[in-house]
């Protein structure tokens, strides 16, 4: 498994930072909530202390294993917000285009929480993912970094009929669940809330080899809370729709004490796979 706080550090300043994606958070190529976590960090450098507030990206290349190139302009700046312009590139390729929102605290102004509950109870109320798949290996080694525990278990995916387009898992990253550093937990929910994405829309299909895969080409997580998160958090995904080769989807991450963390949405882009790759 990988170190997350290690794996997202970038180098330099002034604007221009490097990084190195690590192999520990595959999934096909660097899972896309990873790289726009290293986006993150290199953008967190030229905030002057603000925390984050939102983050929306474009996905353009999958990176190799290898150093990247950040480049981090400031497009705006106060003594309460900074937005953010931060581009990733490899060998020239463009890889990732990020724009952040960041903002400083203030409690005095306008507070309210009318979040709607989700209905998956508490990490304690649900069983350990390696009580279900035994001695299974994960299907990439991104997964080898949580902890999980499933809502909704599929048994037999080779049976499945197909449903509601849904996927809800509680997480807890390995080997460090919680960090200092309110961006790196930020970075934490970036991650978590990209994760619904592909699981959620394949709950709507038949099981069995899957005939498409469905990469993002964007990403946008809002963050509400930063502090006390806790090491348990709930990813819940929602795709409504899948239409022109498009793929929606929405997520949610919740704390174990029941506050919204995070809110994020996106839209994949559906790939036919080869019937000899299924």
């Amino acid at each position: 498994m990988g170190d997350f706080e290690k794996d997202t550090q970038v180098q330099g300043g002034g604007g221009t930072y490097t990084a190195t994606p690590s192999e520990d958070w595959r999934i096909w190529g660097p899972m896309g909530g990873y790289i726009a976590s290293i986006a993150m960090r290199a953008s967190a450098a030229e905030a002057n202390g603000l925390l984050p507030a939102s983050f929306t990206c474009q996905f353009f290349n999958a990176a190799k294993f290898e150093p990247v190139d950040i480049d981090v302009r400031v497009r705006r700046a106060s003594k309460r917000t900074a937005a953010i312009a931060t581009s990733i590139t490899q060998e020239g390729a463009p890889i990732l285009d990020a724009q952040v929102w960041f903002a400083a605290e203030v409690h005095d102004i306008v507070s309210h929480d009318h979040a709607r509950m989700h209905r998956h109870g508490h990490p304690d109320d649900h069983k350990l993912i390696s009580e279900y798949a035994l001695d299974e290996p994960p299907p990439f080694p991104f997964w080898n970094n949580f902890d999980g525990k499933p809502i909704d278990w599929i048994e037999d995916w080779m049976s499945y009929p197909g449903g509601e387009p849904e996927w809800a898992e509680w997480l807890k990253f390995l080997p460090r669940s919680t960090f200092d550093d309110p961006v790196v937990e930020a970075c934490r929910l970036l991650v978590l809330g990209d994760i619904p994405s592909y699981p959620s829309a394949t709950r709507a299909h038949p099981g069995g080899p899957r005939s498409w895969v469905a990469p993002n080409l964007d990403l946008a997580v809002q963050f509400h809370r930063l502090a006390n998160l806790g090491e348990w958090l709930l990813t819940s995904g929602f795709s409504p729709i899948a239409e022109r080769g498009l793929v929606g989807f929405r997520s949610e991450v919740w704390t174990a004490d029941g506050v919204l963390a995070a809110s994020g949405a996106g839209q994949l882009l559906a790939r036919s796979v080869p019937a000899e790759a299924q």
